[in-house]
């Protein structure tokens, strides 16, 4: 996964070449950053910071609608992890993705979803 590159897009190995100088700059910040971004930047950044590989970074969970503080020191980061929204919130509120792009066996409108389903079983608040 980390060197298959997309159709028309990056692979991880990519992006992890493109994202390199922020993350040097970012470690030379002394002031509190905020990452908005899409989940496989997410994902590089974090490791990175970290300390995982970057055979490990494609891997790593970041769940929708958390906050992830990270505060680095000496040796790591300590890590904090804030839900903004619960799983069954978020199914309530029309915030739809990604169920609308997994169709759902038996009743379309139901909520229950199969124990093995990855991405509605993702670990959450």
């Amino acid at each position: 996964k980390l060197a298959y590159r997309y159709p028309r897009g990056e692979s991880y190995m990519d992006v992890t070449l493109r994202l390199e100088p922020l993350a040097h700059e970012m470690e030379r910040t002394r002031e509190p950053v905020l990452i908005i971004g899409h989940q496989g930047i997410l994902r590089i950044l974090y490791a990175y910071f970290t300390g995982l590989t970057r055979e490990e970074a494609p891997y790593v969970s970041i769940p929708l609608n958390h906050v992830i503080r990270l505060s680095p020191h000496a040796y790591g980061c300590e890590e904090k992890r804030i839900c903004l929204m619960e799983k069954s919130e978020m199914l309530k509120d029309g915030q739809d993705e990604p169920v609308t792009s997994m169709p759902v066996k038996d009743e379309p409108t139901s909520t229950q979803y199969e124990s093995t389903d990855p991405i509605m079983n993702a670990p959450s608040c």
